[in-house]
């Protein structure tokens, strides 16, 4: 892979790491359902502009996190899955178990 085709995938992490910090399971990637949109997530995450501020929301602090960013190309579908009882938001007893 050249350093060009590698610098393009680069951000697309910021996706995954929004997603832990929000509290979505990453295993929903497995399943048919959310396969194809978390690929179009990362997608979009690769070409976004806010690259600034992802980093910064990036390492506020957890607790003042109140769901997805309003400048995120994501932020729809970030919700969506926050409010999925089946793969979104872990509560402190769960992942504690």
């Amino acid at each position: 892979m050249s350093s060009s085709s590698h610098a393009a995938c680069a951000p697309a992490a910021n996706v995954d790491t929004m997603m832990d910090r929000l509290g979505i399971d990453q295993g929903c990637r497995v399943a048919p359902r959310f396969g194809l949109t978390l690929c179009c997530a990362l997608r979009t995450c690769s070409s976004c502009t806010a690259r600034d501020a992802c980093a910064q929301w990036l390492v506020s602090e957890p607790e003042l996190l109140l769901g997805p960013p309003a400048f995120c190309p994501n932020t729809d579908l970030l919700w969506e899955l926050v409010c999925d009882r089946a793969i979104g938001r872990r509560t402190h007893a769960a992942s504690a178990l």
